[in-house]
């Protein structure tokens, strides 16, 4: 531990991490076990609330509306610092815990286990909360216009993946449906009397593909056809595709996000067939990163024996609704190694790796060094005021 985390408490944390660490793998292997899609966590949703109840936390099971986001609290009510430790538990049937959402919500149960114990010493409000459905509506997005946030001076988050970064990267993303609309007929007898819509459709994939060696390096296209027809002797007169755009910024985003909707709307067109692309409500914003916080983290990595390497700027990013929440706090989301790079996340061997020797090591490691990043903040009023000046810098403009 770091000796700049005043005399006892530091190696009081990592006690506290040792002496419950069998509840946090409990938490883990539970999660892994127990793969519920978005907004349907209720088993992860129970078993975390009741263990945090469990460690004396105040716990309110049902906040902004989510059945299955929950707000656990300890420490004074006159702390001087407030963090919130943040757990995310939907998984990907059939994919299972492909995202490693169980070492997600391990490590930041473990790290709240391990300030309760010097959380009053250090005027420190440890919040837990937990935010449903990352792969689906966006629990984050909800919660932070519900205001779960607004009290907070940092919250954070771990990911797993394939390095140590402390200040990983992430894309801002924009999902769209298309839908072809077409005319049935005979696809036999006369399937010139009919207009194919999935024709459309993949010919709007194939005009996508055709876009991807122009597009920005840091540019990502991807999707899925949904429906392309009911039986197979009827020319398909409806198919509809969920296609994800994902860029650096906003204004890369647009701009990618026009020639992918063009793309299909001539393809689909192309065929006699009519196109609707309806954009999703809301776009994932890229993670704003606050240097004051990220260097703190990659201190505390190192000193856990953790050799963090520098941001990846072209690949290995994804997309998450902490984006739209680090606009209105600061946010935390390293990325802490816990595969080789052979082992993709959204696939059945990151499942497979998200349990075991290398996920544990990965929990122990990101608990220890989000409490002692957090300890470290609560302590120190330089840090925390530099972390709000280049908060305030990055999003209003004003330091």
């Amino acid at each position: 531990m770091n000796d700049r985390i005043a005399g006892p408490v530091a190696p009081r944390i990592r006690a506290a991490l040792e002496e419950h660490w069998h509840d946090v793998v409990a938490v883990s292997e539970f999660i892994h076990a127990h793969v519920e899609e978005s907004s349907n966590e209720f088993a992860c949703h129970a078993h975390l609330t009741t263990a945090l109840k469990q460690h004396g936390f105040d716990v309110d099971c049902e906040i902004a509306g989510l059945d299955t986001a929950f707000r656990a609290t300890t420490g004074p009510d006159n702390a001087t610092t407030t963090v919130a430790l943040v757990c995310e538990y939907d998984g990907l049937p059939p994919y299972g815990q492909s995202c490693g959402h169980n070492v997600v919500a391990a490590a930041s149960y473990g790290a709240a286990l391990a300030l309760e114990p010097v959380a009053d010493e250090l005027g420190l409000r440890v919040l837990v909360i937990g935010t449903p459905a990352e792969e689906g509506i966006g629990g984050k997005y909800i919660l932070g216009d519900a205001g779960v946030f607004d009290e907070v001076d940092f919250a954070a988050s771990i990911y797993p993946g394939m390095d140590d970064i402390a200040a990983s990267r992430t894309l801002a993303a924009h999902r769209l449906t298309i839908e072809a609309f077409g005319e049935p007929a005979h696809g036999a007898a006369h399937p010139e009397l009919g207009i194919n819509a999935l024709d459309g459709i993949a010919l709007g994939f194939a005009a996508m593909a055709m876009l991807r060696p122009n597009l920005p390096p840091t540019a990502r296209v991807h999707g899925i056809i949904d429906q392309g027809g009911i039986h197979p002797q009827v020319v398909p007169d409806y198919a509809r595709a969920t296609v994800v755009v994902r860029a650096a910024d906003p204004t890369e985003l647009a701009d990618v996000r026009i020639r992918v909707m063009r793309a299909f709307e001539l393809a689909v067109e192309s065929v006699g067939a009519r196109c609707l692309v309806t954009p999703a409500e809301r776009c994932a914003e890229a993670l704003l990163n606050v240097d004051a916080l990220t260097s703190l983290f990659e201190q505390k990595l190192r000193t856990v024996g953790r050799s963090p390497r520098p941001t990846d700027e072209i690949a290995g990013a994804w997309s998450t609704d902490a984006g739209a929440l680090s606009r209105r706090v600061p946010y935390l989301q390293p990325q802490i190694k816990m595969t080789p790079r052979s082992i993709s996340p959204h696939s059945h061997r990151f499942h497979d790796a998200s349990i075991g020797p290398d996920a544990e090591s990965c929990i122990f490691d990101a608990a220890l060094a989000l409490a002692s990043t957090a300890a470290e903040v609560a302590r120190n009023p330089q840090v925390r005021a530099e972390i709000q000046r280049q908060f305030r810098s990055a999003t209003t403009g004003t330091s």
